[in-house]
């Protein structure tokens, strides 16, 4: 065993460990710490730095159907309407419809792709053990019932694992780029059409539409991987996507739209900064 996967694994024990202790001795900041991990800002921060630092090819298979996935619990939650715990009971503040999990859904969704696509049995104890401790936390701090953790795992584990089968058999061609990029287009229609639009409908929409397009302008443009670039260049590239990702939040949160807000600076994040960053880097395998 390497010496990483001993330490995720020894991580993860601890982490174990660590939560019954917190549970019985209800121990909230550990959960609270926890729950972080399944926040959207938390995700904003982890998916550039595996596009811009690691690579743009594995970083896009879990970005886009991270996103799709996203959409479909908004929609889903939008279509059960089923109520969370009442306010009374809740250790955190949360908004929404419970049915099914966020959390649950995006912590299976990245962990379990991680635990997918990368061998070592440390390595997927820890992506097992932040699954089934970030959906805890949802139960610990009263803001979901079992029903909707249970819901959302499946959701995740079925999203993700459609995604990787399709990186495996759908190799990238113009046609399928557009086909992409229609079907990107049409879910803002779908979701106004049905009356779900709202705000959060509008920042994934925008998200999708800027990675798709993004995407496919990186492959257009015949750029290499960004796993070709060296590491240190890949952190100072990594940083300017960071920059872009949290400007567009802020942006955002200053008042203006979402779809053209996120569509914006993930199209940025995803083709714009890799591409000027090439371009004015000569000689980047050096």
């Amino acid at each position: 065993m390497r010496k990483l996967d001993k330490a995720l694994l020894i991580v993860s024990i601890f982490l174990m460990l660590s939560s019954v202790l917190a549970i019985h001795f209800q121990v909230y900041a550990f959960w609270k710490a926890i729950t972080f991990l399944g926040y959207e800002k938390f995700y904003m921060v982890l998916i550039p730095v595996i596009y811009l630092g690691y690579s743009s090819s594995y970083g896009i298979a879990l970005f886009i159907p991270f996103i799709l996935g996203m959409w479909l619990n908004l929609f889903l939650k939008n279509f059960f309407k089923l109520p969370r715990p009442p306010e009374n009971l809740r250790i955190v503040e949360a908004e929404g419809y419970g049915f099914p999990s966020g959390h649950a859904q995006g912590s299976s969704m990245v962990f379990g792709y991680f635990a997918y696509t990368r061998e070592g049995i440390g390595f997927r104890v820890f992506c097992l053990t932040m699954i089934a401790l970030i959906s805890l936390s949802r139960i610990v701090l009263r803001v979901h019932y079992w029903r909707d953790i249970f819901g959302g795992i499946v959701l995740g584990t079925a999203v993700i694992s459609l995604g990787v089968y399709l990186k495996n058999k759908v190799k990238y061609t113009p046609k399928v780029a557009l086909l992409g990029i229609i079907l990107s287009l049409l879910l803002p229609v779908i979701s106004r059409s049905i009356g779900y639009a709202n705000e959060t409908f509008s920042i994934v929409e925008g998200s999708l539409i800027g990675a798709v397009v993004g995407y496919s302008s990186f492959k257009q443009f015949n750029l290499p991987d960004t796993s070709e670039i060296p590491f240190k260049k890949r952190m100072i590239m990594t940083a300017i996507g960071l920059f872009v990702s949290g400007a567009g939040y802020v942006v955002w949160k200053s008042g203006a739209p979402g779809l053209p807000t996120f569509a914006i600076s993930t199209f940025t994040m995803v083709f714009l900064v890799p591409s000027a960053f090439l371009r004015f880097s000569d000689n980047y395998r050096k």
